[in-house]
């Protein structure tokens, strides 16, 4: 699907939008557009999967996540594909586990993870990522979330 100017705007507003689902007026102002237009063009980009599913920000802070944390992982060398998929399934089941990323580089998976505290980091540690083999790990503490879960619409 190729996104037009009206596409991004209406993506723009969805994004800045604070209400669980917005009005279409609201957005239809916004943009300068009808109500009709909007949905048919949000009805167009959740099917053509550019819009892949609704999600509300928590503050994990709040819900009593306060200890997050990237883990860095180099699995083992020599790497089959099928160890990359048995890594992940493993990773994927993990109620801590909120991101995994495959970067480029030295690390084969860069993971993100939220706890209650430092003793139930220590343990999915110890209890769950210990049982991926891997040849290295790096984790790095977080000490303030500055922003996330944005996606720039603009360049």
């Amino acid at each position: 699907m190729k996104l037009d100017i009206l596409d991004l705007k209406i993506l723009e507003a969805l994004q800045k939008s604070s209400m669980l689902t917005p009005k279409l007026s609201e957005i239809a102002k916004e943009v300068g557009t009808t109500n009709a237009t909007v949905y048919r063009r949000i009805a167009a980009l959740k099917k053509s999967n550019v819009i892949m599913g609704h999600t509300t920000n928590i503050d994990s802070r709040l819900i009593g996540k306060s200890v997050k944390a990237f883990i860095y992982m180099d699995l083992t060398k020599p790497l089959l594909a099928e160890d990359k998929i048995k890594a992940v399934a493993k990773l994927t089941e993990m109620d801590s586990v909120e991101a995994i990323y495959e970067p480029i580089g030295k690390w084969t998976y860069v993971i993100k993870t939220s706890h209650n505290n430092i003793d139930d980091f220590n343990a999915f540690v110890k209890n769950e990522i210990s049982k991926i083999q891997c040849d290295e790990i790096r984790i790095e503490l977080i000490l303030n979330t500055l922003k996330e879960g944005h996606t720039s619409i603009k360049g």
